[in-house]
């Protein structure tokens, strides 16, 4: 294999991205002098008081660090002190923090862990706050901004993207082996299979735990078990198995180390979603969730609009290649990530689902063994 990488990995267990600190940013930023076009009176005052307060401290996955922080003092004057850190990491602080009431952090970007927040009233309520008129619905996917709290008020969702997909080497795979996800549970695949760890955190346990939701639990264990898969908890090892050949099918595989690979002028990498059940939708990282009584709200608020602008997303979906669902966010992201029309996706980010994956994974580990 061509090369070495320096690797900085970070997993989560709600949809499964991770991201290495070392991958070049996307394409250039767009224009940044329409996104507060038209703005009420109301958005003036707050824009003065956010320059006042000076600042804003914002959580989130640390490879978004340096070019978020850039664009966002560019478009608005106001510094950004970003908090880069472990998603477990930044929740435990944030939760410490609110039920102290004694935050340090406005906002945070990250999955739904602090859904568990909102029954304590420990959350700011963000629609009252976004006002700008190009962050209208009409600028999403479905016309609608979304929200992963079913009351629709405290965790607004910036990307959707499709994950479940499978890797292959398609030099050994051809095309129609594999139509349906039975089709694995063929002997020839018997030994061949490699899978992100799904008895722990990380992409694997998410997609996992779609595999559990929509086709049950004995084809989780006829997967894992009866096909003898191959565990790693190593993102790239399991894309460079697939390279290959040594594994020509992986399960949860993420999409940046496919693109890397991809980028590094490898060919022989295909992307499969089985016709039953075509992948579901996943939010990564980029739920917006903003604590009660932060130290700087009229900066937050500025941030909360910004975010979720054409710029503010251009940012995100470049660094994390997790589709935004604004529509006219346009990086050159690879089709496979993107939703498609007409196709019916089981929908991991919402309240209902995110709140039953404790015991759906207690189901998968028991059922595999322990690590």
């Amino acid at each position: 294999m061509n090369g070495q990488f320096t690797r900085r990995t970070f997993l989560h267990g709600a949809g499964a991205t991770a991201l290495l600190a070392t991958y070049p940013a996307g394409a250039a930023l767009a224009a940044n002098s329409d996104w507060q076009a038209n703005a009420p009176a109301e958005w003036d005052r707050i824009l003065k008081a956010a320059r006042a307060e000076g600042q804003v401290t914002v959580g989130a996955f640390p490879a978004l660090s340096k070019k978020m922080s850039a664009a966002f003092e560019r478009d608005t004057g106001i510094k950004m002190n970003f908090l880069g850190a472990r998603p477990r990491e930044l929740v435990a602080r944030v939760t410490a923090e609110a039920q102290a009431r004694n935050l340090t952090i406005d906002a945070v970007l990250g999955g739904g862990n602090l859904l568990k927040l909102i029954p304590q009233g420990l959350l700011q309520e963000i629609p009252p706050q976004i006002i700008l008129p190009h962050n209208a619905p009409k600028y999403f996917r479905n016309g609608k901004i979304k929200y992963m709290d079913s009351g629709g008020k405290y965790l607004l969702q910036g990307a959707e993207w499709v994950f479940g997909w499978l890797v292959v080497n398609t030099d050994i795979i051809k095309p129609g082996e594999i139509k349906v996800w039975k089709d694995l549970l063929a002997p020839k695949f018997k030994g061949k299979i490699i899978a992100h760890d799904p008895r722990g955190p990380g992409p694997g346990q998410g997609a996992t735990s779609w595999l559990y939701n929509t086709l049950g639990l004995d084809f989780v264990k006829d997967l894992f078990l009866g096909q003898q898969a191959k565990y790693t908890r190593d993102t790239r090892a399991i894309v460079e198995a697939v390279v290959r050949g040594t594994y020509p099918v992986a399960f949860g595989a993420i999409q940046f180390q496919v693109e890397r690979f991809r980028r590094e002028g490898f060919k022989n990498l295909g992307i499969i979603l089985p016709e039953d059940q075509p992948g579901y939708l996943t939010g990564g990282f980029s739920v917006l969730k903003q604590p009660k009584g932060g130290p700087h709200p009229n900066a937050t608020t500025v941030f909360n609009n910004w975010y979720i602008s054409q710029p503010g997303q251009e940012v995100y979906e470049s660094v994390m290649l997790e589709t935004s669902r604004r529509i006219d966010v346009k990086t050159g992201l690879p089709d496979y990530l993107k939703p498609r029309p007409g196709v019916k996706y089981y929908e991991a980010y919402n309240e209902k689902i995110y709140f039953s994956r404790k015991k759906v994974v207690k189901a998968i580990t028991d059922a595999l063994g322990s690590r």
